[in-house]
């Protein structure tokens, strides 16, 4: 699993966040919330920054960006 769908699990698992509430504030629906949580889909920039406002950064859009950069190869170094 990635870092960052394990940064999401553990947040909804404190304090038994629902992923119909945090779909509900970052309009998205629950199953793809579900598929971001178990690592089987990656969102977007946008929907990354969403989750970063509703979780109040406790899944920080910068571990998404890392991931990010990493998956596409654009962070290696030349």
């Amino acid at each position: 699993m990635s870092i960052y769908a394990e940064t999401l699990d553990a947040y909804l698992k404190r304090a038994e966040n629902k992923e119909t509430e945090l779909a509900d504030r970052i309009e998205r629906p629950q199953p793809t919330v579900n598929r971001y949580r178990n690592g089987k889909r990656f969102p977007d920039a946008e929907t990354a920054r969403r989750i970063d406002s509703a979780t109040d950064g406790e899944v920080p859009f910068a571990i998404w960006q890392t991931e990010f950069l990493s998956r596409s190869g654009l962070g290696e170094a030349a």
